[in-house]
C-alpha cells in the first residue's frame, strides 16, 4: 500500500465532492453517532458542521482519496463501496491490528461491480494488511486466506 500512497496523504485533486459515505459507516463517539447510520448533521451532500466537525470526522479519509492507484470510479459515492484503514477488523474473534475494510453501502452486490473486485484483488496482492469484505453485519476475510 505504501507504494500508491500519495505524497502528504491524499492524492491531489481528489477530494470528497459530494460524496457523504464516510457520514454513515463511521462510529463518531463525539457526536453518539453509531456506525453504519446516516449523520444526523448530514445535508445528503455535505456536512452541516464541516467548520465544526469532530476530530475524528476531519482526521479519517477514505482509501479513494490516500491511494492513487484505486480508480475515479472507486469513489465510495459511485462505486457502493468504502475502503478504509481500520484499526480493528470487522469480524468476530478475529485479531486486533490493522486492516483494509472495503465496506458496501448498500448490500454485498457492489462488491460485484469490476472497480471493487480490482481494488480488492490490488490490496490482497500487496499484502502488507488483512483485507476485509464487510456489509451489513457479515464480514469476511479475503487475506490472508480466508
Amino acid at each position: 500500500m505504501t507504494a500508491s500512497r500519495a505524497a502528504g496523504g491524499l492524492v491531489p485533486g481528489r477530494s470528497c465532492g459530494s460524496c457523504t459515505a464516510c457520514c454513515r459507516i463511521l462510529e463518531i463517539k463525539a457526536l453518539d453517532k453509531p456506525a453504519g447510520v446516516l449523520c444526523r448533521h448530514s445535508t445528503g451532500r455535505s456536512c452541516a458542521i464541516y467548520p465544526e466537525r469532530p476530530e475524528a470526522c476531519a482526521q479519517w479519509h477514505c482509501l479513494w482519496r490516500r491511494i492513487a492507484a484505486l480508480p475515479d470510479a472507486l469513489r465510495p459515492d459511485r462505486s457502493g463501496v468504502v475502503f478504509g484503514l481500520e484499526r480493528r477488523p470487522p469480524g468476530p474473534g478475529a485479531s486486533e491490528g490493522a486492516c483494509i475494510v472495503g465496506r458496501a453501502l448498500d448490500g454485498a452486490q457492489a462488491f460485484e461491480r469490476w472497480e471493487a473486485i480490482e481494488a480488492f484483488a490490488m490490496f490482497v496482492r500487496e499484502g502488507s494488511l488483512p483485507v476485509w469484505k464487510a456489509y451489513d453485519r457479515h464480514a469476511t476475510l479475503m487475506s490472508p486466506d480466508p
